[in-house]
């Protein structure tokens, strides 16, 4: 038994009954209700088959209104959530697996480490090549998560130019639709067959954006995403992306090709304009406000900017190796090493690190070369400076600034883990909602949810009768009392 259906139970349980028969219609005598299905009731009802031959299954329209409207907000929210958990989980896999069993803070932990040993014993060759080795670990996985999310980058940039053209092509096609449905009911045709094919296409709108569908004249209907966003409406609008690409170096328009759908004539751009849906978790992925004038801030829900964000983060771990020294903060890493003095011209002077950023960040070739070895004496302030607190380090999406590079490092790392793995749930709790509503809808062992709204209508005429017969006796007793004065 349906949600619906256990309503109407419950409420028999009063002994409220609608004027008429008394029983709840099943669901083989259930009348369609135009209000929440679009049906064709422009044919006459078809006979009952005998018992010995099975009836054919019903074709359930695109549901409309409140509940149409709720049943494409669990679509859209399944869809959505299985794109945030595929992402999040590469992401999830970059800082686990292939970082390394410790992840980037780990190996960021093992590096202070063996620095904080050469200190004890500068002396010990041993210490020394662990110090290089660990750097060279440490810069690699940093380069690798770095890379992985560039990677990353590229394929929901494809998906979404993909999911963009789709959706283009999908509301030109149920406007071609709505225009020969309604040609057919101009000439008193059937319509079925048509709309059939139109309710699969809206299916696949309802898919990327989590569209409310809404019945218009002669059996056409209009598409807007819960936002209010108008997807078609008359004529469909066709979307684009301001900046379809989110490269490190570079930001690039793309207006689509097909321009025929708005009512001026071109496109307009899908960020910010459709957020529900497999598009939108798409768009919302991939989304970067640091690159619009003016520039945005950070948007703190997980599962939006996530790749400015990563890239943000990425940057200030590879600035704890490269970066100089800040006003009111402690010795960074590089001037602790570089201040040192070098006990002999064998010693690397300076730039135990070389590199830009995040993609390049590599220890010095003299020291993994063997043209050149450590600066010992700078081992007592370069262990001292990777585990200063007194510092102020920000990035985009982290929950607050990091006072030590340690910190920094390890809530990257930790704060990327528990969002993949947030991810993953929510993906499991939208997967079990899409479920139960589809065999609720579809199941045949179950009652569909046009019967229930058909059960439920019942319902709310027979409260409407029992309101009326209370009126009736409250106006009856006032009868009662003025005749017995």
């Amino acid at each position: 038994m349906g949600l619906f259906g256990a309503i109407a139970s419950v409420a028999s349980e009063f002994r409220i009954f609608p004027s008429g028969p008394t029983s709840v219609p099943d669901a083989s005598s259930a009348p369609a209700l135009p209000s929440i299905a679009t049906t064709d009731t422009s044919s006459p009802t078809t006979p009952a088959p005998p018992p010995s031959t099975p009836a054919p299954a019903s074709i359930l329209r695109p549901l409309t209104g409140a509940l149409g409207a709720q049943v494409g907000d669990i679509t859209a929210r399944q869809s959505a959530a299985e794109v945030r958990d595929g992402a999040l989980q590469d992401i999830g896999t970059l800082f686990g697996s292939k970082a390394g069993a410790a992840g980037l803070g780990g190996r960021f932990d093992a590096f202070a480490q063996a620095w904080q040993h050469l200190a004890t014993t500068p002396s010990d060759s041993t210490g020394q090549q662990q110090v290089v080795d660990q750097g060279v670990t440490l810069a690699a996985t940093v380069r690798d998560v770095s890379q992985g999310v560039e990677d990353l980058a590229g394929t929901l940039n494809d998906a979404v130019s993909s999911g963009l053209s789709d959706l283009n092509q999908t509301l030109n096609d149920i406007h071609h639709a709505n225009g020969t449905i309604a040609s057919q009911v101009a000439l008193n045709r059937p319509t079925a067959d048509t709309e059939a094919q139109r309710d699969q296409l809206v299916a696949k709108v309802v898919d990327l954006t989590g569209a409310n569908v809404f019945p218009r004249e002669s059996k056409t209907i209009a598409l807007f995403a819960p936002n209010g966003q108008a997807l078609l409406d008359q004529r469909p609008v066709q979307f684009t992306r301001a900046t379809t690409s989110t490269n490190s170096s570079s930001t690039s328009s793309n207006t689509s090709s097909t321009k025929t759908g708005n009512t001026d004539g071109t496109a307009i751009p899908a960020d910010g304009k459709i957020e529900c849906g497999r598009l939108g978790a798409l768009l919302r992925l991939t989304a970067d406000g640091s690159r619009q004038t003016p520039p945005q801030r950070v948007n703190p829900d997980p599962g939006c900017e996530v790749i400015r964000k990563l890239r943000s983060q990425l940057d200030a771990v590879a600035n704890t190796m490269l970066g100089r020294s800040r006003l009111n903060q402690s010795t960074s890493f590089a001037d602790a090493y570089d201040s040192a003095p070098a006990s002999d011209n064998s010693q690397l002077a300076h730039g135990f690190f070389v590199g830009n950023n995040r993609l390049t960040l590599d220890v010095n070739p003299s020291l993994t070369a063997g043209d050149a070895t450590l600066k010992t004496d700078a081992a007592p302030a370069v262990a001292a400076s990777l585990t200063a607190n007194r510092r102020q380090i920000l990035a985009d999406g982290l929950p607050a600034p990091a006072t030590s590079y340690g910190g920094l490092v390890a809530t990257v790392n930790n704060t990327w883990s528990k969002v993949s793995g947030n991810a993953a749930r929510d993906a499991k709790v939208a997967d079990a909602a899409s479920t139960l509503m589809t065999s609720q809808a579809q199941g045949s062992n179950s009652i569909d949810l046009q019967t229930e709204m058909t059960k439920l209508q019942t319902l709310q005429t027979a409260l409407g009768s029992t309101n009326q017969v209370g009126h009736s006796l409250a106006a009856f007793m006032v009868a009662l009392g003025q005749l017995s004065t």
